[in-house]
């Protein structure tokens, strides 16, 4: 019943009122009509400006609706699509945000997970804030807020709680210990800081896959081009002088997100096409901000100089089918240019700056913004620091990724290897041991993303290359459900069969691993696998990355040391008598790798 919600003191001032002064309405109507009354408040939108205090509030309020609403609406006998149905109908009108059966739970579990979001304020809370982000910048686009003159690219209000927000994880992250089952303890903060959380860590990243790319190209005989392509005028909202553009006005007021969707769509249809023309290209794009937000990319791609004009008129025939023939379209939609050998990794650095960091980015200068009616100067002077904050800012307020690669090989196999011990390395296939040797930097010697490619089976391979992540199925019980989800152990060499074990830990609250406790315990040891325990490990389960820069620690023991001696010993027979068998068969008499 609705009136469930209401406290019971509240209830009884209610009725204490109602007798009191004799009134005709009835204490059942009186009930209801409160509970209509705290019904209707609940389901109101959220305020553009609410405060965090404000969101949460109205966050709890939303959950007690929809367990009223989910007991009355019978929803717990519905069947699965029904209920996913009705549920989505409930929350999209309260500003969620779509809800769907987990596909790696089993039924009961996967309905038990979609009722549990439905009903859960940390959940409306972070669906709360994004609608009334969602409402602000709509706002402040519609009244020509968000412009080069004013507010470039997001609000300032945004731009601050995203920053607080940052904070306030840094905070929870700091103070937030973990311990493995060697005893080490380190705040969540640490380990966020020798991952790809850390943006330094996570530029340096991916200018070491562009000056890759760069090399495998070379090696290739491919040229870099550079694009700008942008949308169609509708989708901004101010003109670069500044005032409402109508058109924007006419089209339905797009937001960020819609015109993400055209760059993304035309550029499916455009990668279709090149596709069945055989006309292969790799790199990356990075989507940008114009002055009012709406997205732009910039790409840098690869291809064989035979097909750099084909390509380009490809791409441009798709941006230009929507509206091509409105002013300043055949001129700004579509860029490109040619880059000289061994430029192209430079030439983009800055872009790749501007939206982490803005380290080396273009300093004191301006950035000079495309748009479909001419050149925005932008520049980098801000009172929050820095371009790089409004444009995070920008991409986590419309879920917009700010980086792609196009026709590499995966990056999560780089970042497996960088885990990879070199004595595990060592009993894994020679592919996967020069991919090893191509992921680590020790000294002057430098990563190698090209000497990866070349591993891999190069660019432009689809799904072909050769060295896979390497990953167990294990139950996982969430907050909302429990799952199936797959956990990197390694990597897998699929041409040959063979695996190298990461070193990974098991990381728990600290003191939650009690007296004599260790991994070991807790995980029952694999038997050898059938390429004679060359892949054997134990498998522990971290998210540190064994990044540059910092000093090496031995994470985990290799086999020999953390397996029981009788097992050693067994293991080592068998890979004795392998080793034996492979020497009789091989025709130089000499052992296998």
């Amino acid at each position: 019943m609705k009136h469930q919600a209401i406290s019971a003191a509240r209830l009884e001032d209610i009725e204490r009122a109602v007798y009191a002064h004799r009134d005709a309405v009835t204490l059942a109507d009186a009930r209801q009509e409160l509970a209509d009354t705290w019904a209707a408040n609940a389901a109101k939108p959220v305020h553009p400006d609410a405060s965090p205090a404000e969101i949460r509030a109205l966050a709890e309020r939303r959950a007690s609706l929809m367990m009223d609403r989910i007991a009355e609406g019978g929803a717990y006998g519905m069947p699965d699509c029904a209920l996913v149905a009705w549920l989505n109908g409930q929350v999209l009108a309260l500003q969620g945000r779509p809800l769907r059966l987990a596909g790696n739970a089993d039924s009961a579990q996967a309905r038990r997970g979609i009722i549990g979001r439905a009903t859960c304020k940390d959940w409306w809370t972070r669906a709360l804030r994004r609608a009334a982000t969602d409402a602000r910048e709509a706002l402040a686009r519609g009244g020509a807020v968000v412009c080069a003159a004013r507010q470039p690219y997001v609000t300032n209000e945004t731009v601050r709680r995203k920053i607080n927000q940052d904070a306030a994880n840094a905070a929870m992250l700091a103070k937030t210990e973990l311990e493995n089952e060697d005893g080490q303890v380190f705040s969540l903060a640490r380990l966020a800081e020798v991952s790809v959380s850390n943006p330094a860590i996570r530029r340096g990243e991916l200018m070491t896959r562009i000056r890759g790319c760069e090399e495998w190209a070379s090696a290739h005989g491919m040229v870099g081009v550079f694009t700008t392509q942008t949308t169609p005028s509708r989708f901004h909202a101010v003109h670069r002088h500044g005032g409402v553009n109508e058109k924007w006005i006419n089209g339905g007021e797009p937001t960020p997100k819609d015109g993400q969707r055209w760059l993304c769509k035309a550029w499916a249809r455009a990668r279709a096409e090149l596709d069945r023309r055989g006309l292969g290209i790799f790199g990356m794009r990075v989507a940008e901000p114009h002055h009012d937000g709406t997205p732009h990319w910039h790409g840098l791609f690869w291809c064989k100089p035979e097909h750099v004009g084909r390509v380009c008129v490809v791409i441009r025939r798709h941006w230009l089918k929507d509206a091509g023939d409105e002013p300043g379209a055949k001129q700004h939609r579509f860029k490109a240019k040619r880059l000289e050998h061994g430029g192209a990794a430079g030439y983009i650095a800055k872009y790749i700056a501007k939206g982490i960091d803005d380290e080396g980015s273009v300093g004191a200068t301006a950035h000079h913004d495309e748009s479909v009616s001419g050149t925005v100067v932008m520049p980098q002077g801000d009172l929050f620091g820095g371009g790089a904050r409004r444009v995070r800012a920008w991409a986590s307020a419309h879920g917009i990724r700010q980086f792609q690669p196009i026709g590499q090989p995966p990056v999560t196999v780089w970042r497996e290897l960088r885990r990879i011990s070199e004595a595990q390395a060592g009993m894994a296939s020679e592919r996967i041991q020069a991919m090893w040797q191509a992921a680590q930097r020790e000294g002057d010697k430098r990563a190698s993303w090209a000497a990866y490619m070349l591993r891999q089976g190069g660019a432009m391979v689809g799904r072909g290359y050769r060295v896979q992540v390497d990953a167990i199925e294990q139950e996982h019980t969430g907050r909302y459900e429990t799952t199936t989800a797959a956990r990197p152990v390694g990597v897998l060499d699929r041409v040959e069969g063979r695996k190298a074990a990461s070193d990974r830990k098991e990381w728990r609250p600290r003191g939650a691993w009690g007296p004599g406790a260790s991994s070991q315990q807790q995980r029952p040891v694999k038997p050898p696998s059938a390429d004679g325990g060359r892949a054997l490990a134990v498998h522990p389960w971290t998210r540190v990355n064994n990044c540059t820069g910092q000093p090496k620690k031995k994470l985990v023991l290799c086999w020999r040391e953390a397996f029981p001696p009788a097992l050693v010993a067994e293991i080592e027979a068998t890979l004795a008598m392998r080793e034996g068998q492979s020497r009789q068969t091989s025709p130089s008499g000499g052992a296998s790798p």
